[in-house]
């Protein structure tokens, strides 16, 4: 069962790299908004190019990547080392931090711009999915 819920992980990480990737070349122009642009309230423009979609000149999608990377990565070793319970540890731990970041996101999305992108909302459906399952390992983990 847990190869399973380390695959669903796996899976949703690298969804959340290709919409990382996605937002990240709309941030920099390399491709347009387009695809999640519908109207004044879903609008990836207002949300991936404004103020908001950098942290000290650091793209936020950037950090997306990274993070699903970690995210991926762990996921990959745990497969192989099973009883490594440090690798458990750091899954819990970087997508506890990744969804308080993504509920941040969301929080400025709905309250500050009033605005929402579909990609951003997808992404932040990853890694809710990907923090719930992290969490049911650790619990599975705890009982044997």
């Amino acid at each position: 069962m847990e190869r399973k819920i380390l695959r669903v992980i796996a899976i949703f990480a690298v969804l959340g790299m290709a919409l990382s990737t996605y937002s990240l070349l709309h941030h920099e122009s390399f491709v347009s908004g387009a695809l999640c642009t519908f109207n004044a309230t879903f609008d990836c423009d207002i949300v991936n190019r404004g103020p908001y979609s950098e942290i000290s000149g650091v793209p936020v999608a950037l950090m997306g990547l990274l993070g699903y990377g970690f995210i991926l990565v762990a996921a990959c070793l745990r497969m192989k080392r099973p009883t490594d319970r440090s690798l458990l540890n750091f899954l819990v731990f970087v997508s506890t931090g990744a969804l308080a970041f993504s509920l941040y996101l969301t929080g400025v999305e709905a309250f500050v711009l009033r605005a929402w992108c579909i990609v951003c909302v997808t992404s932040q459906i990853s890694i809710l999915t990907i923090f719930v399952s992290s969490l049911v390992l650790r619990f599975r983990s705890a009982k044997t």
